[in-house]
């Protein structure tokens, strides 16, 4: 894909946005495992009649949940920039195709900024200024100066 055809069309693919759903998923999953996990070993942290010599009942949870929400990290980015955007495939054109639609959506974020924040001055778009120059001493006047700030000759 050319480089104006992404310019123009700067959708994520299906794939990729499933991809980064899914990588969402398994980061929940992983999050409410390793809250159960914790909750499970804090509440039989004191009982030990129940544990014997043996490992706690649930100290496999947090460590699966811990693993589920890194592989859902890595699965989320890759789904958000693609393999070339996330540094996976090492691609240099790719990555520009891979990260178009987010190098698109700032430049248009940029511009929002730059615009409210004109608006909230005053002022949508710079206002045109108009200058007199003096003809005996050619210094620059306001427009609506009758006399020459400068040498005071009449304008």
């Amino acid at each position: 894909m050319k480089h104006d055809e992404i310019k123009n069309n700067p959708e994520i693919s299906p794939g990729r946005k499933a991809l980064y759903y899914l990588g969402l998923g398994l980061m929940a999953l992983g999050f409410l495992l390793f809250l159960i996990g914790f909750v499970s070993l804090a509440s039989a942290f004191g009982d030990l009649s129940g544990m014997g010599f043996g490992t706690p009942r649930g100290i496999l949870l947090p460590f699966v949940g811990v693993v589920l929400v890194i592989v859902g990290g890595v699965l989320r980015g890759v789904g958000a920039r693609g393999l070339a955007g996330s540094g996976v495939l090492l691609d240099p054109r790719k990555a520009r195709e891979d990260l178009n639609p987010y190098t698109h959506a700032a430049g248009g974020m940029v511009r929002d900024a730059v615009k409210g924040f004109q608006e909230a001055a005053g002022s949508a778009s710079p206002q045109e200024v108009v200058k007199l120059r003096c003809p005996s001493c050619r210094a620059l006047n306001e427009e609506n100066a009758k006399f020459c700030s400068q040498c005071g000759q009449a304008l």
